[in-house]
């Protein structure tokens, strides 16, 4: 019986030890369950955005581009970081009316689960699908990119990346004050924007003592107007109100119908004969420029327009994404197609860092940040009433046309013409500074010095006989010359292309230097073909010096096919003008006869734009000629492209500003390092394994690619701190130097003076 109850007691011991197990083995499955479930539920983690944008617009279609494009870019992003949430975005196009954009938020909301929206696309959309929301839909979110009635500041669910409707109206209003404009008709579409943009003018010219009168309003119903037949009753309308106010301009407030009332006031001199106004529903609409007969009346009446551009217009980084966008439209994107991009990322930035798609926390969020380095627009900040407190107005007009393009030629797509930025800025409360406490604006608050303080557009002029003297670099002989100019428009961002023979290149020819240009002449000679560039790089700033680079490609034959940079002072030629951004542009337009309305004179030329230009660039380019630099060396053997040049470059100009030491102990490693890349291939591919990566992250830090390169970094870390130690070796040995100079003459004049004692002494004697 013992033996029997110590076989039970190890039964039981076993199955207790295999329940154990199982148990054990139940939770640890239960736990890992669990764990893969969340992991699996993280790595599944998706922002759904819904995009709300009209069908058959051109508009419409750049707008959902450029959120497709943000979404590439996230995605890209989540490939280097698979942590991140994923996006998922449902578009669904609507028609062209108020119902139709709900009906679309209603599908989107309902069927597909989504709570973040960008759109709906026009103010009177946006408000009637807002103010539904707010009631039926508390939990969605809308973050408009293009909207600006001042009616969404009542829904509580809005966010507008557009100025409201009030500043634009000062805008234009303080545009019509500076042109001495007495009175103005105002013809307009019966929506919510342009009704209610017409009426804030009229209340900014009811409340102040400048005597500009607004006059009976000529208006239309939506949808009414289709062709330019159906704009002649309109058209008729303004004729006989022109008629009795000889001295009024138009304010034209409308949208793709613009383009037939232009048809429709096709030759008549009447209405022709007064300047146009428009708000940025017409600025830099290209449906304008497509019809003959719209162009036409747009370049007589130099149609003026502003339009909310947000701010960093004339970043690098904007204009490669608008390339991009132009790419896949085809043609050149709206200017506040990058709205668009932005209010994408909003929202997904916001999301990782709450860690929810949670709408109402979303929004929240978004209010409570002042400000946010985001998009393409610069800096985003939100103001109380859940609006975009900074940015700038893009000022444009249709250029006149220019009777004889022989003498006179313009580097642009069109005839819109860029005049200036201005922003609406915020006078900041003496009491907030007191508490410590810093409230983002808002953007109703507009200083109207503010509105109308320009930045100057940059652009450089090439006369004739100074581009000839390009000729001369490569001698008499050389025959059959050609001329090519690129250069980017600052309007559309799209490349350009101009070409020209010896006797077809106009007399003056000008180009914007926003994002930088290039001029390359190509002639024959008897022993084969040469090749001078001329490459500029970006200037974003009226009064920088752009410092050009020149190169020559000669005969295989002359000079080991080889480039050679002319930047010497003995070789720079001066193909450019230095003009005053005043008095100088002022001239240059007068005496060419350019345009005869529209342009200001602070918006013309920069000073000095072309670099190499007399004296404006000797001092840099006769140092840059002297130094020995590897980037240099590079570019010259042809390994190195002029872009990532050009960037290179300004990070050296930089660099040099900021940590001369660096760059003193840079040049005097480098020295050695170039001499023998001009002697020996191998030493070149040796140092291209670390130089051009470098030179890569180099142009990363001037904002000219996307992406930096992680080994260039490196070698830039490791180059930077052993410059830097040589060239605090250097000056530090030049400081001793100097030490030992002052005592070296201290005991020279000592021994001289003893000396002349001594003699003087003797001669006494």
């Amino acid at each position: 019986m013992a033996g029997g109850g110590e076989l039970k007691l190890r039964y039981r011991i076993l199955i207790g030890v295999v329940a154990g197990g199982a148990v054990l083995a139940v939770v640890i499955g239960l736990a890992v369950g669990l764990t893969v479930q969340r992991c699996n539920e993280s790595k599944e983690e998706i922002v759904r955005v819904g995009v709300l944008f009209l069908t058959d617009n051109d508009a419409a279609e750049a707008l959902k581009e450029a959120a497709m494009l943000a979404v590439d870019d996230i995605r890209a992003h989540r490939e280097k970081v698979p942590s991140a949430p994923d996006i998922q975005v449902h578009s669904v196009d609507y028609n062209g009316s108020s119902d139709g954009a709900l009906q679309a938020f209603r599908d989107l909301y309902n069927r597909q689960g989504v709570r973040l929206f960008v759109g709906p696309q026009t103010s009177s959309h946006a408000v009637h699908v807002a103010e539904w929301a707010t009631v039926n839909a508390p939990d969605a979110v809308f973050i408009s990119p293009r909207a600006t009635s001042e009616r969404l500041a009542n829904a509580t669910n809005t966010i507008r990346l557009s100025k409201g409707n009030q500043p634009l109206a000062l805008a234009l209003y303080l545009k019509l004050k500076s042109d001495n404009v007495s009175v103005v008709i105002p013809v307009h579409v019966e929506d919510i924007y342009a009704t209610d943009l017409v009426q804030r003018i009229r209340d900014l010219a009811d409340g102040t003592i400048d005597n500009i009168t607004v006059g009976t309003n000529i208006s239309y119903a939506p949808g009414t107007i289709n062709n330019k037949e159906e704009a002649r009753s309109l058209t008729d309308q303004l004729r006989d109100s022109l008629r009795d106010n000889p001295d009024a301009v138009v304010l034209l407030v409308s949208h793709s119908e613009a383009r037939y009332i232009l048809e429709a006031a096709n030759n008549d001199t009447v209405l022709l004969s007064r300047m146009w106004y428009t708000g940025d529903s017409l600025a830099l609409r290209e449906d304008i420029l497509s019809s003959d007969d719209a162009k036409l009346s747009a370049q007589t009446v130099s149609l003026y327009g502003l339009v909310f551009a947000g701010e960093g217009l004339h970043s690098k980084r904007r204009m490669r994404k608008m390339q991009t966008l132009a790419d896949r439209l085809k043609r050149s994107p709206p200017v506040y197609a990058p709205l668009a991009y932005d209010a994408v990322n909003l929202i997904y930035d916001t999301c990782q860092i709450v860690r929810t798609t949670d709408a109402p926390t979303v929004l929240v969020h978004l209010t409570r940040e002042a400000e946010w380095q985001n998009g393409l627009s610069g800096r985003l900040a939100i103001d109380s009433t859940r609006t975009r407190a900074f940015g700038g107005y893009l000022h444009s007009f249709v250029a006149p046309r220019i009777p004889d393009t022989s003498k006179v030629t313009v580097a642009i797509t069109g005839s819109w013409i860029l005049d200036g930025l201005s922003k609406v800025s915020h006078v900041e409360d003496e009491s907030d500074q007191e508490s410590g406490r810093r409230e983002v604006p808002s953007s109703d608050i507009a200083s109207m010095s503010a509105v109308m303080s320009a930045a100057t557009s940059s652009a450089s002029i090439f006369n004739k006989s100074d581009v000839m003297a390009l000729k001369a670099l490569a001698g008499d002989d050389c025959r059959n010359s050609t001329f090519s100019i690129n250069a980017t428009d600052p309007a559309t961002y799209m490349q350009m292309e101009h070409n020209f023979t010896e006797d077809t290149f106009p007399e003056v020819f000008i180009v914007s230097t926003n994002y930088g240009y290039s001029l390359q002449m190509n002639c024959d000679k008897p022993e084969g073909p040469v090749t001078l560039d001329v490459l500029c790089p970006p200037s974003t700033n009226p009064s920088d010096n752009m410092e050009c680079v020149q190169t020559v490609t000669y005969p295989v034959s002359d000079q080991g096919g080889r480039r050679r940079l002319l930047l010497s002072k003995d070789t720079a030629v001066a193909i450019g003008t230095c003009v005053g951004t005043t008095v100088g542009c002022s001239v240059c337009i007068a005496v060419l006869g350019i345009f005869t309305l529209g342009i200001s004179a602070a918006s013309c030329v920069s000073p000095c734009a072309f670099g190499i230009a007399g004296s404006c660039g000797t001092a840099a380019a006769k140092g840059i000629s002297d130094d020995k630099i590897i980037c240099t060396e590079l570019f010259v053997q042809g390994h190195l492209d002029a872009q990532t040049y050009l960037a290179d470059a300004a990070f050296g100009r930089q660099l040099a500003a900021e940590f001369p030491h660096v760059m003193e102990g840079y040049h005097t490693l480098a020295n050695p390092i170039v001499w023998l890349m001009q002697r020996s291939d191998t030493a070149t591919s040796i140092v291209k394994t670390f130089a051009l990566p470098w030179a890569q992250h180099m142009s990363y830090l001037q904002d000219m690619v996307d992406e930096g390169d992680e080994f260039g970094a490196i070698v830039m870390e490791i180059g930077m701190v052993l410059s830097g130690a040589v060239g605090r070796v250097m000056w530090a040995a030049r400081a001793v130097m100097a030490l030992g100079n002052v005592i070296l003459i201290t005991v020279l004049i000592a021994m001289v003076t003893i000396v002349a004692c001594l003699a003087m002494g003797k001669n006494k004697a």
